[in-house]
Protein backbone atom coordinates (compact mmCIF):
# COMPACT_ATOMS: atom_id res chain seq x y z
CA UNK A 1 0.00 0.00 0.00
CA UNK A 2 1.36 3.42 -0.99
CA UNK A 3 1.86 5.77 1.94
CA UNK A 4 0.03 9.10 1.46
CA UNK A 5 2.63 11.77 0.76
CA UNK A 6 3.44 14.89 -1.23
CA UNK A 7 6.94 15.50 -2.59
CA UNK A 8 8.33 18.28 -4.78
CA UNK A 9 11.47 18.45 -6.93
CA UNK A 10 11.99 21.76 -8.68
CA UNK A 11 13.45 21.28 -12.18
CA UNK A 12 13.76 24.93 -13.32
CA UNK A 13 11.52 28.01 -13.46
CA UNK A 14 7.96 26.63 -13.06
CA UNK A 15 8.92 23.13 -14.15
CA UNK A 16 8.34 20.93 -11.12
CA UNK A 17 8.10 17.19 -10.50
CA UNK A 18 5.22 16.59 -8.09
CA UNK A 19 4.81 13.23 -6.40
CA UNK A 20 1.28 12.71 -5.12
CA UNK A 21 0.89 9.47 -3.15
CA UNK A 22 3.53 7.94 -5.40
CA UNK A 23 2.10 9.24 -8.70
CA UNK A 24 4.33 11.68 -10.59
CA UNK A 25 3.13 14.83 -12.37
CA UNK A 26 5.37 17.17 -14.38
CA UNK A 27 4.42 20.84 -14.58
CA UNK A 28 5.39 23.47 -17.17
CA UNK A 29 8.13 21.46 -18.91
CA UNK A 30 11.33 23.36 -19.78
CA UNK A 31 14.47 21.37 -20.57
CA UNK A 32 16.15 23.13 -23.50
CA UNK A 33 17.49 26.68 -23.48
CA UNK A 34 17.36 29.02 -26.45
CA UNK A 35 19.95 31.66 -27.33
CA UNK A 36 17.34 34.28 -26.45
CA UNK A 37 15.99 32.53 -23.33
CA UNK A 38 18.31 31.26 -20.58
CA UNK A 39 17.44 29.57 -17.31
CA UNK A 40 19.38 31.64 -14.81
CA UNK A 41 19.67 28.59 -12.52
CA UNK A 42 20.89 24.97 -12.88
CA UNK A 43 18.65 22.37 -14.50
CA UNK A 44 17.51 20.12 -11.67
CA UNK A 45 16.46 17.05 -13.71
CA UNK A 46 16.79 15.94 -17.30
CA UNK A 47 14.12 14.20 -19.34
CA UNK A 48 15.86 10.86 -18.85
CA UNK A 49 15.80 11.31 -15.07
CA UNK A 50 12.00 11.48 -14.88
CA UNK A 51 9.96 8.61 -13.48
CA UNK A 52 6.85 7.38 -15.33
CA UNK A 53 4.41 10.27 -15.39
CA UNK A 54 0.71 10.20 -14.55
CA UNK A 55 0.35 13.51 -16.39
CA UNK A 56 2.06 16.61 -17.75
CA UNK A 57 0.27 19.91 -17.09
CA UNK A 58 1.03 23.25 -18.74
CA UNK A 59 -0.09 26.68 -17.61
CA UNK A 60 0.63 28.76 -20.73
CA UNK A 61 2.36 28.73 -24.11
CA UNK A 62 5.55 30.65 -23.25
CA UNK A 63 8.62 28.62 -24.22
CA UNK A 64 9.91 28.40 -20.65
CA UNK A 65 6.64 26.74 -19.63
CA UNK A 66 5.93 24.80 -22.82
CA UNK A 67 9.10 23.28 -24.22
CA UNK A 68 7.94 20.97 -26.99
CA UNK A 69 11.49 20.64 -28.29
CA UNK A 70 12.58 19.20 -24.96
CA UNK A 71 9.57 16.89 -24.73
CA UNK A 72 10.58 15.14 -27.96
CA UNK A 73 12.95 13.02 -25.87
CA UNK A 74 10.23 11.67 -23.56
CA UNK A 75 9.93 7.98 -24.32
CA UNK A 76 6.30 7.55 -23.25
CA UNK A 77 4.80 10.28 -25.45
CA UNK A 78 1.98 8.11 -26.80
CA UNK A 79 0.67 7.09 -23.38
CA UNK A 80 1.32 10.14 -21.18
CA UNK A 81 -1.66 12.50 -20.73
CA UNK A 82 -0.73 16.11 -21.45
CA UNK A 83 -3.10 18.92 -20.45
CA UNK A 84 -2.86 22.43 -21.92
CA UNK A 85 -4.97 25.63 -21.95
CA UNK A 86 -5.47 26.06 -25.71
CA UNK A 87 -6.59 23.90 -28.64
CA UNK A 88 -3.58 24.96 -30.72
CA UNK A 89 -1.19 23.69 -28.07
CA UNK A 90 -3.02 20.35 -27.97
CA UNK A 91 -2.79 20.01 -31.77
CA UNK A 92 0.94 20.71 -31.75
CA UNK A 93 1.49 18.16 -29.00
CA UNK A 94 -0.45 15.47 -30.85
CA UNK A 95 1.66 16.08 -33.96
CA UNK A 96 4.71 15.44 -31.79
CA UNK A 97 3.31 12.08 -30.70
CA UNK A 98 1.43 12.97 -27.51
CA UNK A 99 -1.72 11.13 -28.51
CA UNK A 100 -3.41 11.94 -25.21
CA UNK A 101 -2.85 15.71 -25.40
CA UNK A 102 -6.00 17.58 -24.43
CA UNK A 103 -7.13 21.13 -23.89
CA UNK A 104 -8.74 21.58 -20.48
CA UNK A 105 -10.81 24.65 -19.70
CA UNK A 106 -11.26 26.17 -16.28
CA UNK A 107 -13.75 24.27 -14.19
CA UNK A 108 -12.88 20.84 -15.60
CA UNK A 109 -11.92 18.04 -13.24
CA UNK A 110 -10.24 14.76 -14.18
CA UNK A 111 -8.81 11.78 -12.34
CA UNK A 112 -5.18 11.46 -13.39
CA UNK A 113 -4.29 8.39 -11.32
CA UNK A 114 -6.01 6.10 -8.80
CA UNK A 115 -6.92 8.34 -5.88
CA UNK A 116 -5.49 11.51 -7.50
CA UNK A 117 -7.80 14.16 -8.93
CA UNK A 118 -7.03 17.40 -10.75
CA UNK A 119 -9.14 20.52 -11.14
CA UNK A 120 -8.41 23.32 -13.62
CA UNK A 121 -8.58 26.82 -12.16
CA UNK A 122 -8.65 30.09 -14.17
CA UNK A 123 -5.56 32.19 -13.57
CA UNK A 124 -5.89 35.16 -15.89
CA UNK A 125 -3.87 35.80 -19.03
CA UNK A 126 -0.30 36.46 -20.07
CA UNK A 127 -0.73 39.32 -22.52
CA UNK A 128 -3.58 37.90 -24.66
CA UNK A 129 -3.08 34.17 -23.98
CA UNK A 130 -5.10 32.31 -21.32
CA UNK A 131 -3.42 30.60 -18.39
CA UNK A 132 -4.48 27.55 -16.43
CA UNK A 133 -3.73 26.75 -12.82
CA UNK A 134 -4.25 23.30 -11.34
CA UNK A 135 -5.33 21.89 -7.99
CA UNK A 136 -4.40 18.30 -7.23
CA UNK A 137 -6.18 16.27 -4.61
CA UNK A 138 -4.82 13.08 -3.06
CA UNK A 139 -4.79 11.29 0.28
CA UNK A 140 -1.54 13.10 1.08
CA UNK A 141 -3.17 16.51 0.73
CA UNK A 142 -4.21 19.21 -1.73
CA UNK A 143 -1.73 21.09 -3.92
CA UNK A 144 -2.26 24.33 -5.87
CA UNK A 145 0.07 24.92 -8.81
CA UNK A 146 0.02 28.29 -10.58
CA UNK A 147 3.09 28.57 -12.75
CA UNK A 148 2.11 31.79 -14.51
CA UNK A 149 -0.32 33.77 -12.40
CA UNK A 150 -0.12 37.48 -11.65
CA UNK A 151 -3.00 38.34 -9.35
CA UNK A 152 -4.52 37.16 -6.09
CA UNK A 153 -8.12 37.71 -7.22
CA UNK A 154 -8.52 34.31 -9.01
CA UNK A 155 -7.32 32.59 -5.83
CA UNK A 156 -9.85 34.49 -3.75
CA UNK A 157 -12.65 33.42 -6.09
CA UNK A 158 -11.48 29.83 -6.01
CA UNK A 159 -11.15 29.71 -2.23
CA UNK A 160 -14.63 31.18 -1.74
CA UNK A 161 -16.09 27.95 -3.15
CA UNK A 162 -13.46 25.32 -2.36
CA UNK A 163 -11.68 23.89 0.69
CA UNK A 164 -8.14 25.02 1.57
CA UNK A 165 -5.03 23.53 0.04
CA UNK A 166 -2.04 22.25 1.99
CA UNK A 167 0.69 23.36 -0.41
CA UNK A 168 0.84 26.26 -2.88
CA UNK A 169 3.40 26.64 -5.67
CA UNK A 170 3.33 30.23 -6.91
CA UNK A 171 5.69 32.55 -8.86
CA UNK A 172 7.71 35.17 -7.00
CA UNK A 173 9.93 37.12 -9.40
CA UNK A 174 7.29 39.66 -10.43
CA UNK A 175 8.41 39.62 -14.06
CA UNK A 176 7.16 42.63 -15.97
CA UNK A 177 7.89 44.61 -19.15
CA UNK A 178 9.06 48.24 -18.93
CA UNK A 179 5.49 49.29 -19.74
CA UNK A 180 2.37 47.37 -18.92
CA UNK A 181 1.14 45.03 -16.20
CA UNK A 182 3.13 42.54 -14.19
CA UNK A 183 3.17 39.10 -15.85
CA UNK A 184 3.54 36.99 -12.70
CA UNK A 185 3.27 37.44 -8.95
CA UNK A 186 5.99 39.01 -6.88
CA UNK A 187 6.77 37.83 -3.34
CA UNK A 188 4.04 39.93 -1.70
CA UNK A 189 1.36 38.51 -3.98
CA UNK A 190 2.67 34.96 -3.60
CA UNK A 191 2.54 35.12 0.19
CA UNK A 192 -0.91 36.72 0.14
CA UNK A 193 -2.12 34.19 -2.41
CA UNK A 194 -0.84 31.21 -0.43
CA UNK A 195 -2.54 32.58 2.68
CA UNK A 196 -5.80 33.11 0.80
CA UNK A 197 -5.66 29.50 -0.33
CA UNK A 198 -5.18 28.37 3.27
CA UNK A 199 -1.84 26.74 2.47
CA UNK A 200 0.50 25.64 5.24
CA UNK A 201 3.51 25.80 2.90
CA UNK A 202 4.48 27.98 -0.05
CA UNK A 203 7.11 26.66 -2.47
CA UNK A 204 8.17 29.59 -4.72
CA UNK A 205 8.59 28.96 -8.44
CA UNK A 206 9.33 31.25 -11.41
CA UNK A 207 12.15 32.96 -9.52
CA UNK A 208 15.30 33.02 -11.68
CA UNK A 209 15.70 35.08 -14.86
CA UNK A 210 18.62 34.37 -17.17
CA UNK A 211 20.96 36.84 -18.83
CA UNK A 212 19.65 36.85 -22.38
CA UNK A 213 18.05 39.23 -24.88
CA UNK A 214 14.68 38.91 -23.13
CA UNK A 215 16.24 40.08 -19.87
CA UNK A 216 16.94 43.41 -21.56
CA UNK A 217 13.19 43.80 -22.11
CA UNK A 218 11.81 42.54 -18.79
CA UNK A 219 12.65 43.21 -15.18
CA UNK A 220 12.08 41.19 -12.03
CA UNK A 221 10.84 42.27 -8.63
CA UNK A 222 11.45 39.62 -6.00
CA UNK A 223 12.92 36.31 -4.87
CA UNK A 224 12.01 33.28 -2.79
CA UNK A 225 14.06 34.74 0.04
CA UNK A 226 11.94 37.89 -0.09
CA UNK A 227 8.81 35.75 0.14
CA UNK A 228 10.21 34.00 3.20
CA UNK A 229 10.91 37.30 4.94
CA UNK A 230 7.44 38.65 4.11
CA UNK A 231 5.73 35.48 5.36
CA UNK A 232 7.71 35.54 8.61
CA UNK A 233 6.65 39.15 9.16
CA UNK A 234 3.00 38.88 8.14
CA UNK A 235 1.90 35.26 8.52
CA UNK A 236 4.02 33.99 11.38
CA UNK A 237 3.79 30.23 11.96
CA UNK A 238 0.67 29.89 9.78
CA UNK A 239 2.66 29.84 6.53
CA UNK A 240 6.10 28.33 5.95
CA UNK A 241 8.06 29.27 2.82
CA UNK A 242 10.31 26.52 1.49
CA UNK A 243 13.01 27.95 -0.78
CA UNK A 244 13.76 24.84 -2.79
CA UNK A 245 16.94 24.66 -4.91
CA UNK A 246 16.62 22.95 -8.28
CA UNK A 247 17.22 19.21 -8.18
CA UNK A 248 16.52 18.87 -4.46
CA UNK A 249 13.61 16.59 -3.51
CA UNK A 250 11.51 17.86 -0.61
CA UNK A 251 8.77 15.92 1.11
CA UNK A 252 6.00 17.83 2.82
CA UNK A 253 5.72 17.10 6.54
CA UNK A 254 2.54 15.34 7.55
Amino acid sequence: MIKPSIAVTRVVNSCVLLELDGHAVLTDPWFTERWWLRRGEPLGLRIGDLPPLAAIVVTNLATNHWDLRGLRDLAARETTPLYVPTSGMARRARKLGFLRAERLEAGRSVDIAPGVSMEVVPSGRTLVWPNNAYVFGAAGGRVFFGGEIADVAPLERYRAERPPVDLALLPVNGLRPPLGPRLVMGPDEAVTGASVLGARVLVPVHEAHGHDPLSWMFRTGGTARDAGAIAARTSGPDLAVTDLPTGERWEMPR
